[in-house]
This record gives structure tokens, sequence and C-alpha cells, in this order.
């Protein structure tokens, strides 16, 4: 049995595992259609599932490298159709701890990037915010409303090119309804709003601020979803399943195989943000270099 034949194999049997499946295909290789469970052949240790037994005899009848390329054709196509578990919202609690988190690179104060093991982090005005050393938190209680400011501008060049709906989250109208739209920080948060007074209508008032939150983080999980770049929790590395959250901080889709996962990255996002990074960095280049592009 050739390399490749074993590797056609696998690549089955990985997919049908990580669907919670017998390692069987749930579509047939002659005719692309679903299988029926009773319909199957052994092949070199592993079921393999037709949709009738006149496509099992006609496999049957194949030689080898034509068997082959039918599961190489599969194979190809069960990746294609897979899809990722769509996992439940993390609860609104946590997601307010996740709307608060400074994910900036930068100290406000000096610019510097942050280093994890020396840097100081203070809520400040239900805001989190991280220095790169206790001296410029002195500094930042000297004139609070310039470097809020600061944050604030840098928060929405950061997160508004993803930015995902467009419209009013109090309104529902159209953002630009009104002219300019009002780009409103809430913690460390962007939400766009038609106008102020939209702004202060919702984040004003508790259940309101939970339903925008809400609406805002199913559309940043619809667009982000289906490449996300991991298939395992971001913290445990265990698979992603049903029991999944889906978080979303300063724009950011985060999949975290449960909720004590979920606690452990709001305690400390930092450095699990930097390893989802890289494998968006690395899920990128990879598919840069399959097109050629």
């Amino acid at each position: 049995m050739s390399i490749r034949h074993n590797l056609l194999i696998l690549a089955l049997i990985a997919l049908c595992s990580s669907v919670g499946l017998a390692a069987v295909n749930t579509q047939c290789p002659m005719t692309g259609r679903d299988v029926k469970p009773n319909v199957t052949m052994d092949m070199h240790g592993t079921e393999i599932a037709f949709c009738c037994g006149g496509c099992r005899a006609r496999f049957q009848k194949l030689s080898h490298s034509d068997q082959h390329a039918k599961l190489d054709e599969l194979a190809k196509k069960m990746a294609e159709d897979k899809k990722p578990e769509p996992g439940q919202p993390a609860s609104f609690v946590e997601e307010l701890v996740l709307s608060r988190a400074y994910i900036l690179p930068n100290c406000p104060i000096s610019d510097k990037p942050i280093d994890t093991e020396k840097a100081v982090t203070q809520v400040i005005d239900d805001r989190e915010i991280v220095f790169c050393c206790a001296p410029c938190i002195k500094k930042f209680q000297a004139d609070p409303p310039k470097y809020n400011a600061k944050i604030n501008e840098q928060i929405i060049k950061q997160q508004l090119p993803a930015y995902p709906l467009q419209n009013c989250l109090a309104s529902g109208r159209p953002i630009d309804v009104k002219g300019t739209p009002t780009n409103s920080v809430y913690g460390n948060q962007l939400m766009r709003f038609c106008c102020g007074g939209c702004a202060a209508f919702v984040q004003k008032d508790p259940v309101r601020l939970k339903n925008a939150m809400s609406k805002l983080d199913e559309a940043y999980t619809a667009q982000q979803l289906a490449k996300y770049p991991l298939e395992t929790c971001v913290v445990s590395s265990e698979p992603l399943g049903d029991k999944s959250v889906n978080a979303v901080i300063g724009g950011t889709l985060v999949r975290l195989c449960c909720a004590h996962c979920e606690k452990k990255f709001n305690r400390n996002p930092r450095p699990y943000m930097a390893k989802l990074k890289a494998a968006d960095k690395s899920a990128k280049a990879d598919k840069s270099a399959k097109t050629g592009s």
C-alpha cells in the first residue's frame, strides 16, 4: 500500500473524527451523495461507505490508482465542506470584562511597546489601561482627558477596518444617515452610531448596552468564524467542540473550548492574542503559498 494512499485514508479518518463520526466517509466517493452506514467495504482496515450497493460494486472494480483518485477527490471535497463548530457566545459578564481589556500594543504615555513582565495595569474610570511603567500612571492622572482621547483615537484606528455593521446599534438606521457616523468607545471597544444621542441612549442603559454588545459580537463572529485560523482552544490547545465559547475582544473573534478557559483568557488576554495573531499570519502565508499570490 502506497504512502499516498495511507495519507488519503488518514485524511478521511481525521475529517470524520473531527466531527464526531466513526472513521468512515460521510459522502459517497462515486457520487458525492450522503452515504448509507450499512453499505460499506473494508479497505486496509478502514471502512469506506457508499450511497448504494451499485456504487460499492463499481468502486471495487476500479484499479488501485483510480480508487486513490476517487478518495483523493473525496478528501478534498470533505475538507472544503467542513464547517467549524458554531459554539456559543460568551456570557455578558465576561464580554463586559473583555470590552474593558486594553490590547493596544503600546503604552498610552510613552508609546513604548508593552513588556508583559514590566507592565503595570490599572482600571481607571471603568477602563483597563496598561502602562509600560509605574511613573506613566502619574503622568496619565495629571491629564486624563488628554490621554483618554489618545487611547480612543488609537482604538478607533485599530478596530474600524474590521467593524462588521453598517447600521446604528441603537436606531437600526444606516450609521451615516445623519452624515458622519459617531464612533464611540465603550471601555476599549468601538461602537458605531448614527449620532451622539444614540450612543448615550445605549451606553447609559444596562439592558440596551447588553443588547447592543450582543448584536455587535454576533456580527464579528459571523464575519470571522469561517476563516478562524485555529481548530483548537487558544488557551488549552484542546479541540473546539459544541461547548466552545466565542468571545470578541477588540474586534477580534477568540474561540475557547469552555467557560473555564474563557475566564483564564479574560484574566490575561495579551499572550493568547499574540498566539492567535501568529496562527492567523501563518494561515495567510500558507494560503498565499498555495495560490501563488
